[in-house]
């Protein structure tokens, strides 16, 4: 007996991401409304952040030519892996033009670039602004942070 198909109208939306020439590099699709996309970009964000200052310890305590090709590999892959986590889809398309970690003509990362393009994405989507939370957060914090030297409360 053949299933019967059922169809139903998805969240789920195709992003082209292009690069200056119009060229499309990747086409991702993912749900930017998703409710955890917030707490996972964050994850990301703070994991690109880590593997990031390491390789430029690591660069800065080494020469570049002994630079072992392996752990830069060991962290792009870890790094693929979270952005797939990140939107819940296979990213390795935005990985076939260049390695995450390879600097763009300002110097940021190619990642970076990605994640600062994928925040925009989900902001507009889901009409929320990260600093505008933040901000909002802070509004009902602040109160425990205002004594001099960031005392949990006033000091007279």
């Amino acid at each position: 007996m053949p299933n019967i198909p059922i169809s139903i109208e998805s969240p789920v939306k195709y992003y082209d991401f292009t690069d200056q020439h119009g060229d499309v590099l990747a086409t991702l699709k993912f749900v930017p409304s998703d409710l955890d996309i917030f707490e996972r970009q964050q994850n990301v964000y703070k994991a690109f952040e880590d593997m990031w200052m390491e390789l430029k310890t690591t660069l800065d305590n080494k020469k570049k030519e002994e630079m072992s090709l392996e752990i830069i590999n060991k962290y792009a892959k870890s790094l693929q892996e979270k952005f797939d986590y990140l939107f819940n889809a296979d990213t390795s398309g935005l990985f076939k033009i260049a390695s995450p970690f390879t600097p763009m003509e300002n110097g940021d990362p190619w990642a970076l670039v990605i994640l600062e393009s994928a925040k925009k994405i989900i902001e507009q989507e889901t009409g929320k602004n990260f600093t505008e939370m933040e901000s909002k957060s802070r509004k009902y914090t602040q109160q425990y942070n205002a004594g001099p030297g960031k005392y949990p409360f006033p000091v007279k």
